[in-house]
C-alpha cells in the first residue's frame, strides 16, 4: 500500500498559484472527520461527493464508504479522494484507476490531528487558515487542560461492547486525551499486542479494575443501563451513576473537532471533583465531631454513675 504523495505534490503545486482557486479542486471525502476539516477552512465547495455519515448543510453526492469501489468514483472525476481507512480494498482500486488519493488514518495523538489539519490546508490552498486554526486549538485546549487535573480518578472508556468489548489506551488519541487530564485509564494495563491503541478487554478485566467512570465512545450498545451486565452492577462507576455517553460523531473524529471532545471529556469529571472540592475535609470534620461528641456523651455517663 502506498500513498501518492507524488500526485499530492502535483495537485498542491497546482493549487499554490495565485490564479488557482481551491474551488477548482474536486475533492471527494470518505472520512467524516475530513469533511469537517474541509468545511472548518471554508473550503466546501471542492467537496464533489461525501461519506454516507459526514455532516454537511448543503447538497452533495453520499457515498457508502465501507463498499464503494474505485470503479464508481472515477464517473466523478476527482482530483483527490481523502480516505481513512482501506475499506473494501479500496487503495488498490483507486491506484489501479490512477485516481489520485490521500490517505489520513485516524489520528493517534494531538500532533496527529495538527498534522493532518495542515496537509489539507495545504492541500486547499488554504495554508494560512490551517495553521491559524491549529493555534486556536492548541489555545483552547491549553486552556481546559491547566484548569484539570484528575490524578485521582479512574475511568474505562468503551468503543465496542456486543462483538467484543475493545477500549482505548495511551496510543489513541482519546487515550492521549486521558492521559493529559491526568486520569487513570484501566486500558493502559492491558496488553494491546498490535500497537493499535484499541486493545481488547474481557468483562472480568472491566469489573476487576473498578474504574471511578465509564465513558461510552459508541452506539454499539443495547441498553444504556450498565448495570444489567452480569457483575458490572458492583463497579464503582455504576454505583455512582458515573457512566456517560460521548456524541457518536464527536467521539469518533479527530479534525477540529478535537477541541469540544477534549471539553466534554474534562466536563464529565469536572462537575464530580467540583461539586465539593473540600470532601475530603470534611469527612474529617464530621469524623472528629463524632468522636467528640462520643467523648462528651461518654463522661456524662461516667459523671452520672459517680
Amino acid at each position: 500500500m502506498k500513498t501518492k504523495l507524488i500526485f499530492l505534490a502535483l495537485l498542491v503545486s497546482m493549487c499554490s498559484s495565485p490564479t488557482q482557486e481551491s474551488e477548482k479542486i474536486k475533492i471527494i471525502s470518505l472520512s467524516t472527520t475530513h469533511t469537517e476539516i474541509i468545511q472548518s477552512l471554508e473550503a466546501q465547495e471542492t467537496l464533489i461527493a461525501v461519506d454516507a455519515f459526514s455532516e454537511v448543510d448543503f447538497p452533495v453526492q453520499r457515498i457508502d464508504a465501507y463498499t464503494v469501489t474505485a470503479e464508481e468514483l472515477a464517473p466523478l472525476n476527482p482530483d483527490m479522494v481523502i480516505v481513512a481507512f482501506d475499506f473494501n480494498g479500496i487503495i488498490e482500486g483507486l491506484e489501479s484507476q490512477e485516481i489520485n488519493y490521500l490517505l489520513l488514518p485516524p489520528a493517534k495523538n494531538f500532533d496527529d490531528v495538527y498534522s493532518q489539519i495542515s496537509t489539507v490546508g495545504e492541500l486547499l490552498n488554504k495554508k494560512s487558515e490551517a495553521s491559524a486554526k491549529i493555534r486556536e486549538m492548541k489555545s483552547e485546549i491549553n486552556q481546559i487542560l491547566n484548569n484539570a487535573n484528575y490524578e485521582n480518578i479512574s475511568v474505562y472508556h468503551e468503543i465496542g461492547y456486543s462483538y467484543g468489548i475493545y477500549s482505548v489506551n495511551a496510543e489513541s488519541l482519546i487515550g492521549e486525551i486521558y492521559n493529559v487530564l491526568g486520569v487513570s485509564n484501566i486500558a493502559n494495563l492491558e496488553e494491546d499486542p498490535y500497537g493499535s491503541g484499541y486493545p481488547a478487554l474481557t468483562e472480568e478485566m472491566v469489573i476487576e479494575s473498578n474504574p471511578d467512570y465509564i465513558v461510552v465512545g459508541h452506539s454499539d450498545y443495547l441498553n444504556k443501563d450498565l448495570s444489567i451486565r452480569e457483575g458490572w452492577g458492583s463497579i464503582t462507576a455504576v454505583e455512582n451513576s458515573n457512566v456517560f455517553f460521548l456524541d457518536d460523531t464527536l467521539a469518533s473524529n479527530w479534525g477540529t473537532t478535537t477541541v469540544q471532545l477534549v471539553e466534554e471529556i474534562s466536563l464529565t469529571f469536572e462537575e464530580s471533583v467540583q461539586t465539593n472540592p473540600y470532601s475530603d475535609y470534611l469527612l474529617l470534620l464530621s469524623l472528629l465531631a463524632l468522636v467528640i461528641m462520643i467523648f462528651v456523651f461518654t463522661r456524662k455517663i461516667t459523671k452520672q454513675k459517680v
